[in-house]
């Protein structure tokens, strides 16, 4: 049993040794498809997160207009740092595709 255990760690092993190094730019024609569906995602994600900030809010003037106290300037505070991850993250996705 440990024979086999080992000949497939040897195989696997082996394997990263015998894949070719591919070059960093992206294929003919895929850039430009890239950058549309990274901004098209973007341009979502952000739209979401701007319905997501007026939710909250309305639910926190509804919550003052009862005298009730709010709980949602966590939801606001998780919504600000999406949208710092959803703009930083298309800019890096850009940047490390190389398009």
């Amino acid at each position: 049993m440990i024979d086999l255990v080992l000949a497939t760690q040897d195989t696997v092993m082996a394997l990263p040794a015998a894949l070719p190094d591919s070059s960093p730019l992206a294929p003919p024609g895929i850039g430009d498809t890239w950058n549309r569906m990274v901004g098209v995602g973007k341009w979502i994600a952000l739209g979401i997160a701007v319905l997501g900030l007026l939710v909250v809010g309305g639910k926190m003037a509804f919550d003052a207009r009862r005298g009730e106290t709010t709980e949602e300037v966590s939801g606001i505070i998780k919504i600000v740092l999406a949208v710092a991850l959803i703009s930083g993250g298309a800019s890096i996705l850009s940047f490390i595709s190389g398009a």
